[in-house]
């Protein structure tokens, strides 16, 4: 279930679930404390991204009343939360239009060649997006660059930028959203503030989701909700690649005599091994590790636990590997099934 017409983190207009992170920018901007540069850090697809955008746009949006420096701010109370820019301010019209002059977003862009998404963010990229720091703002305000994520940049790309934070010009703002922390070069880490973003509850995911995609079945949002970790964005992706139909398939492959299995299968890694179905082939490694994660935890010996365990971690490898090195999709998903249904049907 793909929809275009999903809300994006330039369109949201809430944030649900991260309201200690906003507390906290919100602070920082009020109090006169506010570090140029910041690393929003945490899992993917909880709401980092949202949050760079609701702090540009009141950024923006409240130049020449607000200073986050604090020299407009004479006695005011520390808020809880940045104030609300509605979708129809100019500023957030134009944010969402990809033509606000005073922001600029860094992020991965189509090659003009192949017409295809490029794998990482290029130096030159970099560069070119960095090129209005070198100009006044339009109205005399802050310039806010936003890097979505930081992780996707290359060892070239991310040393332009950290020569940008290294010497910042004034009233400029940098909020770079990172989903992996080992991804970042230790020594852009070490210019941010960093700010550590939670995974959502149960109850918040769930509400992020069915405000995203309102028209989902509630029982496939029951399916996927478990398996994503709390976060909003997953359980999107999950949804995308109906994650409760893999499901439903995998428990059919376990629970079938060997032959019946073995077919059943067969039709599944054929079906996920198709060039269009990346979420899914991704997926279905994710359900088949949940799957031996609760048969380790549930095993009556040692030797069971451990066997499930091995295979679980081994797995995760598997799947990593098959994708970063092009292998047979088919043949991994097909292996994976059946050494998984292996290890369920010894029960012991």
């Amino acid at each position: 279930m793909d929809d275009d017409s999903r809300q994006s983190p330039e369109t949201a207009e809430r944030l649900v679930g991260q309201s200690s992170a906003e507390a906290f920018l919100a602070t920082a901007w009020s109090s006169g404390k506010l570090a140029h540069g910041w690393l929003l850090t945490g899992s993917e697809g909880i709401g980092k991204a949202t949050l760079a955008y609701r702090f540009a746009k009141a950024i923006l949006a409240t130049a020449g009343t607000h200073d986050p420096r604090g020299a407009d701010l004479p006695g005011l109370d520390m808020p809880a939360s940045l104030p609300e820019i509605d979708i129809n301010h100019p500023v957030a019209r134009l944010i969402v239009a990809h033509a606000h002059p005073n922001l600029e977003v860094i992020r991965r862009s189509v090659h003009p060649k192949t017409g295809k998404m490029r794998s990482e963010i290029t130096v030159d990229e970099v560069r070119k997006a960095l090129k209005f720091l070198h100009n006044t703002a339009v109205d005399g305000g802050w310039r806010v660059v936003i890097v979505d994520p930081v992780d996707d940049m290359n060892r070239n790309a991310a040393n332009a930028l950290l020569k940008a934070l290294e010497e910042p010009p004034k009233r400029c703002l940098f909020l770079l959203v990172n989903h992996v922390p080992g991804k970042v070069l230790p020594t852009i880490r070490s210019r941010c503030q960093v700010l550590q973003m939670p995974s959502l509850s149960e109850p918040d995911t769930r509400e992020v989701v069915e405000a995203v995609a309102p028209a989902t079945d509630p029982a496939s949002i029951d399916g996927v909700i478990p398996l994503a970790d709390g976060s909003p964005g997953r359980a999107l992706a999950l949804l995308d690649a109906d994650a409760p139909g893999l499901d439903r398939q995998l428990a059919a492959i376990m629970q079938s005599a060997e032959a019946g299995g073995t077919a059943k299968a067969l039709d599944l890694a054929e079906q996920v091994s198709r060039a269009n179905a990346t979420v899914a082939f991704r997926t279905t490694g994710q359900l088949l590790a949940r799957r031996l994660m609760r048969h380790s935890k549930d095993a009556a010996t040692a030797q069971a636990r451990n066997a499930a365990a091995r295979l679980w971690f081994e797995l995760a490898e598997r799947f990593r590997e098959t994708e970063n090195l092009n292998l047979d999709r088919r043949h991994a998903v097909m292996r994976a099934c059946l050494d998984t249904r292996e290890i369920v049907a010894r029960r012991q």
